[in-house]
């Protein structure tokens, strides 16, 4: 199974987490052509550009897991893409929890709202998250899906005191850090955790080509 492998490579996990990726059906978030690539641990397309991806499974739960994320958690999630990500926070969160999650792309924030829309504490936002802190209020922890080449400070001074943000950091063309950053009063904590490879921020882009 998908999610004994990822814990056996890269675990331990917190069995949450990996119920979600037993329990959220990955199929119903990539595109017809890539149904019978669901269950790899690989990202695949969410268009013909290379624009935006459903990342590998694994990626969110490397996430997850700095985040700590668990039950009664509210999440801001930042880049739905199709939504699966939302999804698994939504199984990890449970009733108790919520998750917010913010689209750049109209067309991939309509995707997102069609999949989640059965799932009660789950709302998708569409508009660009750089340009809205906004969408972060009242989260206690934040994941990122795309790279930054730098964490923006509206993001950091939007966490509450006790607050988790986990990030790619860095160029398409260059190496990219999971990069975790925790407020602790008027400080930051922020420390990296290995390389990664993330679709870059498309911040300021408005339009995008159909698929």
């Amino acid at each position: 199974m998908l999610a004994e492998r990822i814990d056996a490579q890269l675990g331990p996990f917190d069995r949450a987490q990996l119920a979600a990726l037993v329990d959220v059906p990955r199929e119903r978030f990539v595109r017809p052509a890539d149904a019978g690539r669901a269950d790899e641990d690989t990202p695949l397309a969410l268009d013909d550009e290379g624009l935006a991806t459903i990342s590998a499974p694994h990626a969110y739960l490397l996430s997850f897991r700095l985040l700590d994320l668990r039950r009664g958690d509210r999440l801001a999630e930042l880049g739905s893409g199709s939504g699966y990500g939302a999804a698994l926070a939504s199984h990890i969160v449970g009733p108790e929890g919520s998750v917010v999650t913010t689209e750049i792309d109209p067309r991939l924030a309509a995707w997102a709202a069609r999949t989640l829309a059965p799932i009660e504490n789950v709302r998708v936002v569409e508009g660009d998250a750089v340009e809205m802190p906004e969408a972060l209020r009242g989260a206690q922890k934040v994941v990122v899906t795309f790279a930054v080449t730098d964490v923006p400070r509206a993001w950091t001074d939007a966490l509450p005191d006790g607050g988790v943000l986990v990030a790619p950091v860095g160029a398409r063309d260059r190496d990219q850090k999971l990069v975790r950053v925790r407020r602790a009063g008027s400080m930051l904590e922020r420390t990296e955790h290995g390389a990664v490879r993330y679709v870059p921020n498309r911040s300021g882009q408005r339009k995008f080509v159909s698929q």
